[in-house]
């Protein structure tokens, strides 16, 4: 049976919830709003499964890399919705474009973060651009593998621990399966994230509309992270808004993103993406300001997919080092802030604009 000691050990991934012969284990919110295994022992067997699958009882070694690039898709539209470059829609449209079905995370009319599967093109803009929030998947370890079991292909999405606890799930490799995920700085609860909607809809007297972690309007250096209602648009530079300054500097984000498992050349996924920040210093002649992904090959698989949409690209050959420079997220964690349980304690009791101001230095 699985013992969650510390909390600093599990990344909600639900691997252990989804595997279980019995259905013991439910992922159930604690008071941060972080999901995680609740045994129900008087159901459980002691099959092991559950340990077997957990991929942070398994933490994966340091690879090769294969290949390192700098990318843009050549569709600027495309790339001015996208978070950095637009390569995970031409990764998702190989998938598509051959039948396959292609899951992700998607902001849903209620304006949660879920994951979800798509099977048409004309679906993809559900699962393009970056969502700030740990994503609920309920459900959906099962529903990839029927499909890989039928026959289909899959791509699936996700941030490396959710990659490596589907991998843990499966039990087995699929030539039928390739996973792309994103560099992670960390996630921030639901709570924290509904808790703010609420405080911009109590402050506008108006419903929140529409969401967007990174607009471009801007430029991609320069995003800001908006939140609309009817009449009003409240956000900010990345770096100066509220929610993002608490989720960047590892105020919010879960324990175990304080040390993670899964950056650093540890990735499962066979194509690991992330903004390509520092472009603009070491290849000033390929940076536009319209986003540039970092693409780094882990696998042969990676590799074909990239072979197969590279001619709808532009990019530049670089190297591990050059895209960590910049990113630190893809070598490192920054470890949680010192007063990162001080802000949990006092979430219900201040708005995250107070806790802001007394737990971070003025912008």
């Amino acid at each position: 049976m699985l013992k969650l000691i510390s909390k600093h050990d599990c990344c909600g991934c639900t691997a252990c919830a989804s595997i279980c012969p019995k259905g013991c284990i439910a992922m159930t919110a604690d008071s941060e709003g972080f999901y995680y295994p609740e045994i129900n022992e008087n159901l459980c067997i002691n099959c092991g499964l559950c340990e077997k699958v957990c991929p942070l009882l398994h933490k994966p070694a340091q690879h090769t890399i294969l290949n390192v690039y700098g990318a843009k898709n050549c569709d600027d539209g495309i790339r001015y919705t996208s978070s950095s470059g637009g390569m995970f829609t031409l990764f998702a449209n190989a998938v598509l474009q051959s039948g396959g079905t292609v899951f992700g995370a998607e902001l849903d009319d209620a304006f949660q973060v879920c994951h979800t599967s798509i099977t048409n093109t004309g679906e993809l803009f559900k699962l393009r651009g970056s969502k700030y929030v740990q994503s609920k998947m309920t459900g959906i370890f099962k529903k990839v593998r029927t499909l890989l079991n039928n026959g289909k292909k899959v791509l699936f999405s996700g941030t490396p621990c959710q990659i490596a606890g589907l991998k843990g799930f499966l039990m087995k490799d699929y030539e039928n399966l390739t996973t792309v995920d994103v560099v992670c700085h960390g996630v921030p609860s639901a709570k924290v994230y509904n808790k703010y909607l609420q405080e911009i809809a109590s402050y506008t007297g108006e419903s929140i509309t529409k969401v967007n972690f990174r607009d471009k309007a801007n430029g991609w250096k320069q995003g800001e992270t908006l939140f609309f209602t009817k009449t009003h648009r409240i956000g900010a530079p990345k770096r100066q808004e509220t929610y993002m300054r608490l989720f960047l500097n590892n105020v919010s984000i879960r324990p175990s993103c304080g040390d993670c498992a899964f950056n650093n050349k540890r990735s499962l996924a066979d194509v690991t993406i992330a903004d390509y920040w520092g472009i603009d210093k070491q290849f000033p002649e390929f940076d536009d300001d319209k986003g540039v992904t970092l693409v780094m090959i882990n696998t042969e698989k990676g590799q074909q997919l990239f072979d197969t949409v590279k001619d709808k690209t532009t990019y530049i050959a670089t190297d591990f080092e050059k895209g960590a420079e910049y990113n630190l997220a893809v070598s490192k964690s920054l470890g949680l802030h010192p007063k990162r349980q001080y802000f949990f304690d006092n979430l219900e009791k201040k708005t995250l604009k107070e806790l802001e101001a007394e737990i971070l230095p003025p912008v």
